[in-house]
């Protein structure tokens, strides 16, 4: 996915699928699932960043996502 891609899809999605929580879920290649509420996406960097439930960066992720969330709203006021 690029990210013009990814900015297409939110720009068209219905209006309720813009409501509630995401959940980010790592599937690896032996087999094992993972799931996490503490999901980021850096633009700059072109990354998706999922950080595990009970790992010392989880919290981390979810606050740089609000650092980023509040400066993506200042820059629209």
């Amino acid at each position: 996915m690029t990210k013009q891609e990814l900015i297409e899809l939110i720009e068209s999605l219905h209006p309720e699928d813009t409501k509630g929580e995401l959940t980010g879920i790592f599937i690896g290649r032996h087999g094992e699932v993972i799931t996490t509420d503490s999901i980021r996406i850096d633009m700059d960097g072109g990354r998706v960043i999922l950080a595990q439930k009970g790992s010392g960066e989880a919290q981390t992720n979810k606050n740089n996502w609000q650092k980023e969330l509040e400066f993506a709203r200042n820059r629209k006021s």
